[in-house]
This record gives C-alpha cells, structure tokens and sequence, in this order.
C-alpha cells in the first residue's frame, strides 16, 4: 500500500521541518489486544505525547515493533512516501508515526493512522498536524549575590510586606464578618 505523508501546513512548508523524517511503528497488535474503538486508540496516543523524550520513551516502553530500518526522510517538496503492508494479522493494519529532526520552533505531532476497511486503489495521502514545540528543560545555576551597600532607600527582601498585607486582608474579613453577625443577631433580638 503506497502511503503519502504531506508535512506542510496549509500549503507551505513549515520552517526548520527541511530534515524531518519519520519512524513508523506497528501498532496493530496493540490495538487488537487493546479492544478500543479507532477514535480512542488514537486519542490514547496523542495524550502520551508531553514532548519527544517522553513520547519515545513510551513507544519503547510499550514494544512497538518498528516498520522501517532507517528513518523515512521528507524530499524538497515536504512529502514522504514509503511503501505499507495493508494488512498485519489478516486486518487491515494500524499504525504510528513519529517524527523526527524539527529544527524550528514547530514540532510534528505522533500521527496514527488505520488502514480502510476496503483496499484503496490510490496512495493514502496523510496530514500532519503541528505544536509549537516545546523548552527543553534546563537546569539554571544559581546566581552569586552579592551584598553591595546603597545609599537609597530599598523595600525589604524578606517579603515581610506582602505577609503583613495578606495578614491585614484577613483580619479586616474577620472583623467585616463579626460585624455582620452581629448586625444579623440585632435584628434576630428584635
């Protein structure tokens, strides 16, 4: 089955996908023995993906038996195209696409795709969809303080304001709520 994997996006080339390219894993078995409808299966594996560390980590977790023996690499046009068994099990097959080699500030979201019920008689074409991507994580050093005397007056550091502020608030709805207690027992006595 011949399978077409556009990655533009309405149209145009999505800046830094020039190096994309694509794993494809089988995830026919996983599905079967998932017993989940085709919306849900999908919808499984869009929630596993917080960033492309941890979503590959989970497709390794999870055993996926990977389709292609080197990655599947976009062509000037922004087009994939790579050659599918239909069926995997005698049913038609499932599969997932991961993506790869973003170098902008958009990032290829995992893509799982079902076979038809009935074969095609044309090239699947298949849509990606983006996310701006995500900050790696980093871990600052902490900066060196360094104590310089000033002749200008500073507010303290020690958040003693914003406290005594916050405290003040309280005890002004403490006593605004005694006040009408009080007001409410008034009119009880009457």
């Amino acid at each position: 089955m011949s399978i077409l994997i556009d990655t533009k996006a309405a149209g145009e080339r999505v800046a830094g996908t020039e190096t994309l390219c694509f794993d494809i894993f089988d995830l026919s078995a996983w599905s079967q023995r998932s017993q989940q409808s085709e919306k849900d299966v999908k919808q499984f594996w869009l929630n596993r993906y917080q960033s492309k560390r941890q979503f590959q980590q989970y497709v390794q977790k999870a055993a996926l038996p990977k389709v292609n023996a080197r990655p599947l690499m976009v062509d000037t046009d922004g087009v994939a195209r790579i050659e599918l068994p239909y069926q995997q099990q005698e049913q038609p097959a499932v599969y997932l696409l991961a993506a790869s080699g973003e170098t902008g500030t958009q990032e290829f979201l995992p893509m799982v795709f079902f076979m038809p019920k009935e074969f095609p008689s044309e090239t699947l074409a298949l849509y990606g969809k983006y996310q701006e991507q995500q900050p790696a994580e980093t871990v600052e050093e902490p900066k060196k303080l360094v104590n310089k005397p000033s002749k200008e007056k500073q507010l303290p550091q020690t958040n003693e304001v914003s406290n005594n502020v916050l405290l003040g608030g309280l005890l002004l709805a403490l006593i605004g709520g005694m006040g009408l207690a009080y007001q409410k027992q008034k009119q009880e006595e009457k």
